[in-house]
């Protein structure tokens, strides 16, 4: 009952991702390791709640055994994380004795040179199928059959989508001295999210299974090519009569249906929103006139509303009713979920959530949460097909007629390590930002989306990354003052990173789950849009706001070029002296030096010929005395 009763109020939750195939928006094959800073470790305990437990602290593994069916690899009790190419850096399980040990089924190690016959920079696809069992476990002095087994989880499974039985993982229970096996109905092992890191405190009830016999058995089973699955922490505890627990809350407006931005300009604030959390019942018992109340932290703005009925072992999307914010101004604030249970709530240190928000002046951002984060950028994912060229999407809804100044992106600066190399964000490569319309994005009747959207409002000279770029960790640009009239918009930022020569490397906020428009990416190397559900660090400047990193100490200003676009002839004029030696060069838009000129007293002016280049973009750096000055030339 617990699987199929999530998955319904699941397709209810995501009505809002529906139109992704029909505009040939794919989901993403691989991604990056999601990294968990903060964890929900609560559960029940104590000695009149548990009936059995293992922390996993003994290597000899008593009363477990190991089965490799696929005979790529096996269970194993570890201390240590994850060995493969692709779980770098993906770290240790969150549970409360980690440190003496737990179970891993180490799948990425085993398709990772030079296991199972993999070849050296090759990505093993072997699959790898093993189960650990264990037992048996006396439950019979439990008085009843109200019990749960507990254990916590951390898993990362690839390669296909939830419930395409390619990749899988099971839980089931023996009652009869291990000799049949019933399915569990583990409700991780069908709704995961490919390739994204999570940690969970699993609980599954097994009041249906009359478990509280002698001889009891559970086995745990791995079926996939790549990643993890670590547990530890094993209990069996008896059921509550009633305990709800809350996993999910947001505060949405209705339009943007399901987009929760972290920062929003006073200006755009809607007059009305809702409150929302996913609500699951861990008691044995049915809820009844299950309250929900919501309020924003600080202020007299709550709301509530009752939910008729929650059925043991079911999760509930709940929302209130549309309510007035519109008295809400400029600053930071947050808000706070809270689920009564109708009986007796054994924990109710779950049963309440808060996030923080902010409403600016003209600051427009989707991110800025980062409970949990990823990074995106040039080559990562997919490899050499997107070293250059690839695409990064912000949806952004205008309320009220704006004036678009300025944008940026957040550079994720730390490297790390993939089976396609190491990523690092460094300085020399380029960023060029465009302003798209949303014409068609949520329209049905439209079949497919073209790598500029709905059309291109207007696009910025390319910019070249410099190193205190990357010192301050954003690229940002200063836009012309754009109109911007009640509509929604794209802000997309292009990276060029010459070959993988210079990566760059965004922040991704994976803190809140956004709909498929919210966040997108464009893939050059198969002309593709994927929806990213996250939030990338794509932010927009309106009425003033200037991003613009323009470094004074570091910039040649008073330059002038003209013509531009040329099909010969370059003139360069400066407001100022140019005493010292200056050199002029001219990129291609990998990022390769194809000309240069070196002045040893360029003075104010002088002119320079392009005719035998080829007809294109070209970017033009002029250096002098540690000084720059980078715009992009048009070869006609």
């Amino acid at each position: 009952m617990k699987k199929t009763l999530l998955l319904i109020t699941l397709l209810v939750f995501s009505l809002s991702f529906s139109q992704v195939n029909n505009k040939n928006i794919q989901t993403w094959t691989e991604s990056n390791n999601t990294i968990i800073t903060n964890t929900n470790n609560s559960q029940l305990g104590g000695d009149e709640f548990t009936v059995w437990e293992n922390d996993f602290s003994d290597q000899t593994l008593p009363n477990i055994s190991i089965e490799n069916v696929g005979g790529y690899g096996d269970w194993i009790w570890s201390t240590e994380s994850t060995q493969g190419q692709w779980g770098a850096n993906a770290g240790l399980i969150e549970s409360p004795t980690v440190d003496n040990g737990f179970m891993l089924i180490d799948a990425d190690w085993f398709n990772t040179y030079p296991n199972n016959g993999v070849e050296d920079g090759a990505v093993g696809e072997n699959a790898i199928n093993s189960s650990f069992t264990i037992g048996p476990i006396d439950l019979s002095s439990s008085e009843t059959s109200a019990l749960v087994l507990q254990f916590y989880s951390y898993y990362r499974i690839c390669c296909f989508a939830a419930g395409n039985g390619a990749n899988d993982m099971n839980v089931y229970i023996s009652t009869d001295n291990g000799v049949t096996f019933e399915d569990l109905n583990y409700i991780e092992g069908d709704i995961y999210e490919t390739n994204v890191g999570t940690q969970t405190l699993s609980q599954i009830p097994l009041g249906a299974y009359a478990p509280n016999v002698e001889n009891v058995y559970f086995k745990f089973e791995w079926i996939g090519t790549h990643y993890f699955w670590m547990i530890d922490d094993m209990s069996i505890i008896q059921q509550p009569a009633y305990d709800l627990k809350m996993l999910s809350a947001w505060l949405t407006m209705e339009d943007p249906a399901n987009i929760e931005y972290y920062a929003i300009p006073e200006s755009q604030m809607p007059n009305e929103m809702l409150f929302g959390a996913e609500i699951y019942n861990y008691g044995y018992n049915d809820e009844t006139n299950v309250l929900l109340s919501g309020a924003i932290d600080g202020t007299a703005l709550s709301t509530s509303t009752t939910y008729e009925l929650v059925e043991s072992d079911s999760t509930r999307l709940i929302e209130t009713d549309f309510f007035d914010i519109s008295s809400l101004t400029e600053g930071t604030y947050s808000f706070t979920n809270t689920v009564e249970s109708g009986g007796d709530d054994v924990l109710i240190e779950d049963n309440t959530l808060s996030r923080e928000f902010m409403i600016t002046e003209n600051e427009y951002k989707l991110d800025g949460l980062y409970d949990t984060f990823d990074y995106l950028g040039t080559g990562w994912p997919f490899g050499e097909d997107n070293a250059d060229g690839v695409r990064f999407a912000n949806y952004f809804d205008i309320k009220e007629t704006a004036t678009l100044t300025s944008a940026r992106i957040g550079l994720y600066l730390n490297s790390f390590d993939t089976s396609l190399g190491t990523f690092e964000t460094t300085s020399g490569g380029e960023v060029i930002f465009y302003l798209c319309d949303t014409t068609g994005i949520l329209d049905p009747a439209v079949e497919s989306l073209d790598m500029n959207l709905g059309g291109v409002i207007w696009e910025s000279d390319y910019i070249m990354i410099q190193e205190w770029m990357v010192d301050e960790g954003f690229v940002s640009v200063e836009i012309p003052e754009i109109e911007l009239n009640p509509n929604a918009y794209f802000l997309v930022a292009e990276l060029y990173s010459n070959g993988l020569n210079n990566d760059i490397i965004i922040y991704d906020d994976t803190s809140v789950p956004q709909p498929w428009f919210a966040s997108m990416y464009w893939s050059p190397g198969d002309e593709t849009w994927y929806s990213n559900g996250n939030a990338l660090a794509i932010h927009m400047g309106i009425n003033g706001l200037n991003y613009a990193n323009i470094n004074e100490e570091n910039s040649l200003r008073g330059i002038e070029l003209y013509p531009n676009p040329t099909n010969d002839l370059i003139n360069i004029s400066s407001a100022e002296l140019l005493n010292g030696k200056t050199i002029i060069s001219i990129y291609n838009i990998l990022g390769e030096i194809i000309k240069t000129w070196d002045f040893n007293n360029f003075g104010v002016y002088k002119s320079i010929s392009i005719d035998n280049l080829d007809t294109g973009n070209y970017i033009l750096e002029i250096s002098n005395n540690e000084k720059l000055y980078i715009e992009k030339i048009v070869k006609k």
